[in-house]
């Protein structure tokens, strides 16, 4: 995988372990225990699609590029102003 695909990895997995972090304080301050287990279950499924996506990436780039030029491509259209 290239550098630049692995700092962003690495940036969203940091920020995904300050969400855990944060949702751990919000259990000991009293927040309900199925709305952090419902978090936590939703974190772990991101992380592993993220990994998932990744991995895919790197074994097919330009099926990739393709995938995120199509996306660019919708979403500019869907937000097309007039």
């Amino acid at each position: 995988m290239d550098p630049a695909s692995e700092k962003e990895l690495a940036a969203l997995r940091e920020e995904i372990e300050s969400l855990r972090a944060e949702t751990r304080i919000g259990q000991t301050a009293g927040a309900p225990k199925a709305w952090a287990d419902d978090f936590d279950e939703l974190v772990t499924a991101m992380q592993s699609a993220l990994e998932a996506a990744g991995k895919g990436v790197a074994v097919h780039p330009i099926v990739g590029v393709a995938a995120a030029f199509a996306a660019g491509v919708l979403i500019g259209r869907l937000t097309k102003i007039g």
